[in-house]
C-alpha cells in the first residue's frame, strides 16, 4: 500500500554539493530544501547510463542525510565517539574516492565508517545496512535479524521496502526518490523523524 508522492520545490539547484563538485554532481543532482540538512533527487535528465561512480556517489549522499534524521538509541554506541557504521550487503560501490568524500563528516558527534557486511557477521553490529540490489536472495535473512534492533535498512531494489526493508531507493520518472515503510520502523528502536517522513513515499506492509 502506497501513499503518493509529497510534491517539493527543486527550485533550489545547487551549486556545490556536500560531497564534492564534478561534472555529474553537476550535471544531475538538486537539493531539496529541508531545514539546514541536504536531501538529494536527481533532476529530469538521468545519468548516462553506465556511470556507477555517478549513481553510487549521490546514493551515498543520500544515506548520510537519512543518518542526519534517524535517531539511533544511546546504547547502540559504545561511547560518544564511537563511528556510526553503514554497512553493504553485496560488493562495496562506496570505495575509493567517493568513500574519501565522507572524511570529517560526523552523525551527531559520531564519524561515519562504510564497510563491507560479512556473510556470516551479525547485523547488529551495523548502524545501517545498505543492501545492493544483487543481494535480494539475503535480504529475508537480513532483514529478520534486523527487528527489534537498532539496525536501518536500506536497499535499492523493486520491492524491498514491500519485504519489510526501512528505506527504499527508488528511481521514478527520471529521478532518484525513496520510500519508508512505518511498519518496518515501528519493529525497530529507530526514530524516524517527521521531515523525512514528508518527503517520502510511505509504504505498508
Amino acid at each position: 500500500m502506497h501513499t503518493p508522492w509529497r510534491k517539493y520545490d527543486d527550485s533550489r539547484i545547487a551549486s556545490r554539493g556536500p560531497f564534492g563538485v564534478g561534472s555529474a554532481w553537476k550535471a544531475w543532482v538538486s537539493l531539496w530544501p529541508i531545514v539546514c540538512y541536504v536531501l538529494i533527487s536527481a533532476p529530469p535528465q538521468a545519468p548516462a547510463q553506465g556511470d556507477d561512480q555517478g549513481e553510487y556517489r549521490v546514493k551515498l549522499a543520500f544515506l548520510y542525510n537519512f543518518a542526519q534524521f534517524v535517531q539511533w538509541p544511546a546504547d547502540t554506541f559504545r561511547d560518544s565517539g564511537a563511528p556510526l557504521t553503514i554497512c553493504v550487503a553485496g560488493d562495496n560501490p562506496f570505495q575509493g574516492e567517493i568513500e574519501q568524500s565522507l572524511r570529517g563528516r560526523t552523525v551527531e558527534g559520531h564519524p561515519i565508517e562504510v564497510r563491507k557486511l560479512n556473510a556470516d557477521e551479525d547485523p547488529h553490529a551495523c548502524q545501517m545496512i545498505f543492501v545492493r540490489a544483487t543481494e535480494m536472495k539475503a535480504t529475508p535473512k537480513i532483514l529478520a535479524s534486523s527487528k527489534g534492533s537498532s539496525t536501518l535498512t536500506v536497499g535499492e531494489a523493486k520491492g524491498f521496502a514491500e519485504r519489510g526493508g526501512i528505506i527504499n531507493l527508488t528511481r521514478e520518472e527520471n529521478k532518484l526518490r525513496f520510500e519508508v515503510n512505518i511498519n518496518a520502523a515501528a519493529q525497530t528502536r529507530l526514530k524516524i523523524s517527521s521531515k523525512l517522513l514528508t518527503l517520502a513515499r510511505i509504504v505498508k506492509d
